[in-house]
């Protein structure tokens, strides 16, 4: 018990080093679950090894986030309502961007299983290479927030809410572990080979997987499995390197916008301003 209580008073004396301002922060008295509701300034680096799971649900603010670990890429966009989770001893590299967020990290080895048999803490481990939509456990992280803002992090109400959560969270596992395909090498060059010939164009994932025959939400799966990217951040990507190719070359921002399928520079800067960090003038004269 009392190593958990050195974790906490660490990750307590290294807040102030993840530039937050906390609105909510405590622990259980062993310091095995610690919740926080806060605003995260945006970061780039790598973080140091966590020691405790954690769930993430984004409360205000959001944008595109990176993060490599262990062969695993998580290259997503937070906004309000998405929540990630992180396994321990995951230390990762990337960025994220400023948002306000909740976070509930946990000692794995007390997992409650209140909804279920147990099962092994890295069966969650692709849950950390996608945000997920999900009310209800978006919802219950909130009531959590609540409960432990009355009662502290340790009542049972809170073990409940963990366990299902946690449930939650395999059941979307398996269903993306169940539902992943192989295309054939063909489709797949062929794919890829359309995105490249339009990206000035209007490119919908509805279009791509018509293409190729399967439904949108397959599509994204197979994206995510051989690119770490879904098909509209994949195509985004694409164009953002092109626009970096054009500007090297000279062109101007109108034409670089219409060549790489914005319909004016204003949307054309903003993306690629979302996607490299500065605007394309400023890319231009420091490179």
């Amino acid at each position: 018990m009392d190593i958990w209580k050195s974790h906490r008073n660490e990750l307590y004396q290294r807040w102030p080093e993840l530039k937050t301002d906390s609105e909510f922060l405590t622990s259980s008295s062993s310091g095995s679950v610690i919740v926080a509701h806060t605003q995260a300034q945006p970061f780039k680096g790598e973080g140091k090894e966590p020691n405790y799971a954690a769930l993430v649900l984004c409360t205000s603010g959001g944008g595109r986030t990176r993060k490599e670990y262990d062969g695993l890429v998580l290259d997503d966009v937070w906004r309000p309502g998405r929540v990630g989770f992180a396994l321990p001893t995951m230390s990762a590299k990337g960025f994220t961007p400023s948002m306000e967020l909740l976070m509930i990290a946990f000692k794995p080895e007390d997992l409650p299983f209140c909804h279920s048999t147990p099962f092994d803490l890295s069966d969650l481990s692709p849950a950390t290479t996608q945000l997920i939509d999900d009310e209800l456990i978006s919802s219950v992280m909130i009531a959590l927030l609540k409960d432990a803002e009355a009662h502290g992090a340790a009542t049972m109400f809170f073990e409940h809410g963990l366990s299902l959560i946690l449930n939650r969270l395999k059941k979307h596992c398996q269903v993306a572990k169940s539902s992943l395909i192989n295309l054939p090498e063909q489709k797949f060059k062929h794919l890829f080979s359309i995105i490249e010939e339009r990206l000035d164009k209007d490119l919908r994932v509805t279009e791509l997987a018509g293409i190729i025959g399967v439904s949108e939400q397959t599509l994204t799966r197979f994206f995510k499995k051989e690119t770490g990217y879904t098909p509209f951040m994949y195509l985004t990507r694409r164009r953002i390197e092109r626009a970096k190719d054009m500007l090297k070359q000279d062109y101007s921002v109108t034409d670089i916008a219409l060549n790489v399928g914005y319909s004016n520079p204003a949307k054309f800067s903003a993306a690629f301003r979302r996607w490299v960090g500065i605007s394309p003038s400023k890319w231009r004269t420091s490179n």
